[in-house]
């Protein structure tokens, strides 16, 4: 057969459309996979057609063709449109942080607020500042507990925040020792004065008048401070056996081991008004021990005005100390019924102590009695104390016994320390009649033992 050229112009320009074809298929595939065809200088096409996009712009048909130009915008535009997106992104993001910033600053500015509020109610009412004045009476008995004071009081409009008001009396071992009563509250009081208030035993508006006379010993004082219900007795002898320097006389004493009540001798005899405490009528258990301290500072004060500069320097010139003075004075009030009696017996003394080689001991049966009725009452067996007892024993202990044995006035005081010039070394008392008799020999004595009707002492 014969080469037709027509047939060959044909035949070629069939085949090269058909490469051209398939180039483009295959760059529109790329393109519909979202890959981009790498091309070399050698074999970089000269068109691109056919290329398809997901977007909504028209796509080109398969018949036509994409120019270089054509393509690098079509590249410009999907980056654009990326570059928008990002920002969009962006900026959705950064709405997102501010927003997030804006809730969590809302958040703490209203748990701040939130706070300082709470913190100053608390504050006013753990105060009482601010509030509207409101009085109110609350009742404690001994089944009431802190949660119960603290809404009664709630209840009572006298506090605001009950939570706060057990929190702070728990934080701070508060909340025992509340006393059994009715008590009188209102509103501006704090929550420390409240709390003292529930703990103070509620005194009444009345007093009582206490005679306290020469020669009493402090466990008669302390009784007979209950009985009229001022404190109760138990409370009141423990602090006697407290040696304080809040007065000027305190500071002259020494704490002595060997003595049974530290201020025996310093109950200073006189009339005093106390209050009284009525709840110690039915609930003899309380604890009156602040009471029995404003007892003792009322009378302690008094004995510090009473002893003034010369009976010091009186006692300076005798060589005795103020509890040596107080010590004799005692003895001389128990053993004697008069001034001048008193002064003897103190001369007695003096005399024995000058001459302590024949006359060791003081030898007064009134200290004997004051260790068997005050002060073994009061321990066991177990906790007899034979050093205490002697030291206060005028027959056994040398010279001035360890303490005085009762509470002397100061007619004692005065008789110890101006006591007369005598010869006398002994003295004894008529049982019945309570005449005395002192003597300056044995021989003496034992005469004035027999007109007592003390025979049994002269064998002794």
């Amino acid at each position: 057969m014969e080469n037709n050229p027509v047939d060959a112009v044909n035949s070629s320009d069939v085949s090269t459309n058909t490469e051209d074809r398939t180039i483009q298929m295959d760059s529109i595939k790329d393109f519909n996979t979202g890959d981009v065809p790498s091309y070399t200088e050698t074999d970089e096409p000269e068109t691109v057609s056919d290329i398809t996009d997901s977007s909504d712009e028209a796509k080109p048909s398969d018949s036509d063709e994409v120019t270089e130009e054509e393509y690098q915008e079509y590249l410009a535009e999907k980056k654009e449109r990326a570059k928008k997106i990002k920002a969009k992104n962006r900026h959705i993001r950064t709405f997102s942080h501010i927003l997030t910033g804006v809730l969590l600053s809302v958040f703490i500015i209203s748990v701040s607020s939130f706070l300082a509020v709470y913190i100053v109610k608390s504050a006013l009412d753990f105060t009482g500042i601010g509030k509207t004045y409101c009085q109110a009476e609350i009742y404690i008995d001994e089944k009431t507990t802190v949660d119960d004071i603290a809404q009664d009081l709630a209840n009572l409009g006298i506090i605001t925040m009950p939570d706060v008001f057990k929190m702070y009396t728990k934080a701070f071992g508060k909340d025992e020792g509340f006393v059994k009563g009715t008590f009188t509250v209102d509103t501006t009081m704090s929550y420390s004065t409240l709390i003292s208030t529930l703990k103070t035993i509620s005194e009444a508006d009345i007093t009582v008048s206490i005679r306290i006379t020469e020669g009493m010993t402090l466990d008669e004082v302390a009784q007979m401070l209950e009985d009229n219900l001022v404190c109760r007795a138990d409370d009141f002898r423990e602090q006697c056996k407290v040696l304080d320097d809040s007065y000027k006389f305190q500071k002259r004493l020494e704490k002595e081991p060997l003595k049974y009540y530290q201020m025996e001798g310093y109950i200073f005899p006189d009339t005093y008004e106390f209050y009284v405490i009525p709840a110690l009528e039915d609930d003899n258990e309380l604890d009156t021990t602040e009471y029995a301290k404003k007892v003792l500072d009322i009378i302690y004060q008094n004995f510090n005005n009473k002893l003034t500069g010369r009976y010091y320097n009186r006692m300076t010139e005798l060589g005795l100390t103020l509890d040596e003075t107080i010590t004799l004075a005692s003895i001389a009030q128990r053993e004697a019924d008069t001034n001048v009696n008193m002064g003897n017996v103190a001369s007695v003394f003096f005399n024995r102590m000058a001459d302590a080689e024949t006359y060791p001991h003081l030898e007064s049966d009134v200290t004997v009695h004051y260790v068997d009725e005050h002060i073994k009452p009061h321990l066991s067996t177990a906790e007899y104390d034979q050093k205490m007892f002697d030291a206060y024993n005028t027959y056994k202990c040398d010279g001035i016994p360890v303490g005085p044995i009762c509470n002397p006035g100061l007619d004692a005081i005065k008789a110890v320390l101006y006591a007369p010039e005598t010869d006398y070394y002994y003295f004894c008392a008529d049982p019945e009649t309570t005449d005395m008799y002192f003597a300056a020999t044995i021989y003496e004595h034992e005469e004035n033992l027999r007109i007592c009707g003390l025979d049994e002492a002269i064998a002794d």
